[in-house]
């Protein structure tokens, strides 16, 4: 029986403002935030988590637990928890490109403080892809893709494709079969 090997990637997606209100979304977040920086700690067998690609998710967090900022500088320079690159998620095709190039310009700005950002263009839940973003990533030094929407399945064959920009820049692109449940 030939063995697969399955690659589990504990990632989050934060809707900041969507099912609850701001307060009670962020109720939420510290809770969660502080379960995922005590499992990191304590368990070594738990490699990483890959938090939801926002910046501001930690300036959410810092506001409430100031002192937890040398925890989660930590965990970022271990690669233990990946962050970044963006400050928030962005929706790329109701937003103009400044938006979107000034959202990557500041989210690795600020996720710089902390260590090394992510360098996947990982967005789980914008409602489209801008035709531009392969040359827009290629300008953050982005090489890969990685969201849910904005592909209707009978457009691709496959979940993994090279992604071809109208300039031309190309991008790997993984769209997230199923969700990102």
């Amino acid at each position: 029986m030939k063995k697969t090997k399955v690659h589990v990637v504990p990632h989050s997606h934060w809707d900041r403002e969507w099912y609850f209100t701001t307060s009670r979304s962020k109720i939420y977040l510290m809770k969660d935030f502080q379960d995922i920086l005590d499992i990191l700690e304590e368990k070594e067998d738990f490699k990483y988590f890959t938090m939801d690609a926002q910046a501001s998710l930690l300036d959410d967090y810092l506001k409430w637990r100031p002192q937890d900022e040398y925890r989660i500088r930590d965990l970022v320079q271990r690669r233990r928890l990946v962050i970044g690159p963006w400050y928030t998620q962005t929706d790329q095709l109701v937003i103009s490109g400044e938006s979107i190039i000034r959202n990557l310009y500041y989210g690795i700005d600020r996720c710089n403080e902390f260590g090394e950002p992510m360098r996947v263009g990982y967005v789980p839940d914008s409602f489209g892809q801008s035709a531009q973003m392969p040359q827009i990533y290629r300008g953050f030094g982005i090489d890969s893709s990685l969201f849910w929407r904005g592909v209707s399945d009978d457009m691709v064959d496959t979940t993994e494709f090279i992604w071809k920009g109208s300039d031309g820049s190309k991008v790997l692109a993984v769209q997230i079969p199923f969700g990102y449940y």
